[in-house]
Parts: structure tokens; C-alpha cells; sequence
């Protein structure tokens, strides 16, 4: 059995601001991760990721501290003497698309003008320089001597894809947790809250509901992960995961095609929506098809309006163009670190790039990163200020700021400052 590599290939920053600290596959969509569902759903082992090495460092920490990953190496030493087996690391693999059945040596499955997999033997997989991996040409030049097939798999191309495939994935992780069930503890006895269609509610270990809460499985399921809070008078229509160690605040309206990772705290109205982790929408305000890094500040009454006056498709501004969404409804793409001041209100299809702070009512659709906007317009903001901030936001979490967090941070800072295209008045 030759290694199997997970690879990013030369699309990632089309996954801009998602992608500056982190890769394709620990992108959301449903309760897991695109590599965890990989790994329950590929059939085979996976040996390792091949990464951008200024994410590697960062990458190798949260790959150990996750048991299901703890074992993949990071660009590891590789040798072609039993070939290779490559999976493209933006591969949505839902269980539905059936069992992935290993290749013959020297074939290829293409979908969407991108290399899914691709088995190599070791002759030619000496033609492959794997620490080239994100050069289109390292792969491309082997193509002619393969067998190419089309491939119906689903590559993430652009934030919003995983928007698409929310229902099919929760319901598909549901499954995985075992369908039905509740441990959960009621505050105030099993009758001080309303779970409607129990049998597609799935309440794990440690979950806490108080009274008045609504849990509404008629239309999809809920899934709620180990400890997580589900406050008084908060309703939850699914289909809907809420990730471990989640707090859904008091009023809270979640509504169905939502899913947060572990360690969200919320409230307000949200829908369609992706939480990556560790981000916080504590208070009123509306948040729509949006999709949300990690370490994320939205302040009360943060709005984010996903549908455009004349009900037109909506267009999404990345890297100097705007792409076209072909969606209706679209709200906001936030990268990791970003804080947004009170009464901020993003306008249909906004970005804000990674770590920037927002301290105005009405900013630009797009805010590159770094930046600190106010009613004077947008400044570079002082760089070490903003790691001071992201180290004290992550202790509060108990995580830490490491030295290859700010080694990462210093790469976004000069990388983007050219992709972004942001005409910086200094």
C-alpha cells in the first residue's frame, strides 16, 4: 500500500479569508471537519498532509490536539519507492457519494478542471517534487501518462460551496453520532423545555437545557455536541450542529442550515450559517448565510444582510475581483481573529479579511486584513497590538498565542498584502 498524502493545490486562496491560517480540509462544513469526514469516509489510512510551509508549525498543533488527527505528519520526509496515492485537500467526501474504491498505480479522477486523487507508481511518482505540490505544474506535467477519469466529487472552490452542502452534511453527521439521543441534563426537568420530533435530536453527554428552550427537529436534525448550554427560551430549528463546550444564550433564534464548531458562544438570530470555532455572537443581530472564522468578536447588534434590494445573485469581492456567488441569499465572509464594534452593519456579499477591527457602523464590503477601521477610513493597524489582543482572547479559552502562531501571522501580513489588491493610502 503506497502513503496517502492530503495536498493543497494551487486554488487555496480562492478560499480567501478562510485559508490564510489554515488549510482546505479543516474548513466546516456540518458537525466535522472536510479531514475528519475524510477519514471516516475515505476507506483508507491517511499518512500525512503536504501544506504551505509557513502554515506547517501551526498545523502540526492542532492536528495533536485533536485525537481523530493526532497521528498525521505534517510535509514528512516522503519517499516514491511504493508510489504515491494523492487526495486533494479540498474533497467534500460525503458518505452519501459511496465508497471510494483504491485505484490501479498511473490513474487520475478530475473533477471541476482540478486533480482529486491521483495513484502513482513509484516510476512515476519520481517525476513528482511533493515539496511543489501547490505549483499546478508538478502535477500537470505527469497528467499525459496517466489514466484520466471524470470524477463526480465535490470540491470546495469557493467559502460559499460549503454553504450548499449544510443540509446533506449534518444530516449525514447525525447518522455518524448514532441517530437519536439524550443525555442531556433539563435544568428544570425534562417538561421545562419542548423538544419537537425527538427521534432526530441527538443531545450528547454534558449538555445543559434550561426552560422555555425549543428544539425543533421537524425539517432536519439537531445535533448537539458534549457540554454545550442551551439557555433559557432559545429556539433551534434544525437542521442544525452545534459543536462541544457551545453556549446558545438566552432568546437565541438558530435557524435551520447553521452549524458551529466547538466553543461558540451565541445569540441573537442566525441562519444558514458557519461558525469554524471559538468565535462569539453573544448578543441581538441578525447573521445570515455568513460564513465565520475562528477567534471571531461580532459586537451587539452586529448585522449582516444577506439578500440584495432587487433580489439579484448576489457578487462577493476576493483578491481585487468580484466573484460571482450565483446565490440569492449570501451574507458575509469574516477571517479568523476579526473584531466587529457595536451596531456594525455589513453590507449583502462583505469580506473582512484576517484579524481586522471594525469600529464603525457601515465599513466597505471589503476590509483587508490588518486593518483598523474607524470613521477616519481604513489604517494599517499596529500589528503587535493585535497579537497582544489575540493572545489575551485565546488565554481566556485556554489556548495560547505560540511563537508559530506569530511566525503564521507575519506570513499573512506580507503574502496578502499583495493578493488583497487594497490600494493602502500611506
Amino acid at each position: 500500500m503506497p502513503p496517502v498524502y492530503l495536498f493543497e493545490d494551487s486554488q487555496v486562496d480562492r478560499l480567501y479569508p478562510l485559508t490564510c491560517s489554515r488549510a482546505p480540509f479543516e474548513l466546516r462544513a456540518g458537525a466535522v471537519t472536510l479531514l475528519e469526514r475524510l477519514l471516516k469516509n475515505l476507506g483508507t489510512r491517511i499518512d500525512g498532509v503536504l501544506v504551505r510551509s509557513s502554515l506547517a508549525e501551526t498545523l502540526r498543533q492542532r492536528l495533536a490536539a485533536n485525537p481523530q488527527t493526532a497521528g498525521i505528519s505534517v510535509n514528512p520526509p516522503t519517499s516514491t519507492s511504493d508510489g504515491l496515492i494523492l487526495i486533494n485537500a479540498r474533497w467534500l467526501l460525503l458518505k452519501s457519494a459511496g465508497p471510494w474504491q483504491i485505484p490501479e498505480p498511473d490513474a487520475a479522477g478530475l473533477s471541476q478542471n482540478s486533480i482529486v486523487w491521483m495513484h502513482l507508481s513509484p516510476e512515476l511518482a519520481k517525476w513528482v517534487d511533493l515539496s511543489k505540490i501547490q505549483d499546478p505544474k508538478t502535477l500537470e506535467h505527469v497528467l499525459p501518462e496517466v489514466r484520466r477519469a471524470s470524477s463526480d466529487a465535490t470540491l470546495i472552490q469557493r467559502p460559499w460551496d460549503l454553504l450548499t452542502h449544510q443540509s446533506a452534511a449534518i444530516a449525514e453527521d447525525f447518522a455518524a453520532a448514532g441517530g437519536h439521543a439524550n443525555h442531556a441534563t433539563f435544568v428544570a426537568g425534562p417538561g421545562g423545555a419542548h423538544l419537537i420530533n425527538p427521534e432526530k435530536i441527538h443531545l450528547a453527554p454534558g449538555v445543559k437545557i434550561w426552560p422555555g428552550a425549543v428544539l425543533d427537529a421537524q425539517n432536519g436534525p439537531i445535533l448537539i455536541g458534549p457540554d454545550t448550554e442551551i439557555r433559557a427560551c432559545a429556539v433551534i430549528t434544525g437542521p442544525v450542529a452545534i459543536g462541544a463546550h457551545c453556549v446558545i444564550r438566552n432568546h437565541a433564534d438558530i435557524r435551520e442550515e447553521t452549524t458551529f464548531g466547538p466553543g461558540c458562544r451565541v445569540g441573537g438570530e442566525i441562519i444558514g450559517s458557519i461558525f469554524q470555532a471559538n468565535s462569539n455572537k453573544q448578543h441581538h443581530g441578525f447573521v445570515g448565510q455568513s460564513i465565520l472564522g475562528e477567534w471571531v468578536n461580532l459586537g451587539a447588534g452586529t448585522t449582516t444582510s444577506n439578500v440584495k434590494n432587487t433580489y439579484g445573485k448576489v457578487k462577493i469581492p476576493i483578491n481585487g475581483l468580484e466573484e460571482p456567488t450565483g446565490r440569492q441569499f449570501m451574507g458575509s465572509i469574516i477571517g479568523d481573529h476579526v473584531k466587529l464594534g457595536i451596531g456594525t452593519y455589513l453590507s449583502t456579499g462583505s469580506v473582512v479579511g484576517f484579524a481586522s477591527h471594525v469600529i464603525v457602523p457601515k465599513p466597505p464590503r471589503f476590509v483587508p486584513s490588518f486593518a483598523w477601521v474607524t470613521g477616519s477610513g481604513i489604517a494599517r493597524a499596529n500589528f503587535e497590538k493585535l497579537e497582544a489582543i489575540a493572545a489575551t482572547v485565546m488565554a481566556r479559552r485556554g489556548a495560547t498565542f505560540t511563537p508559530a502562531d506569530h511566525a503564521l501571522w507575519v506570513q499573512i501580513a506580507s503574502e496578502y498584502a499583495l493578493a488583497e489588491k487594497y490600494n493602502w493610502q500611506d
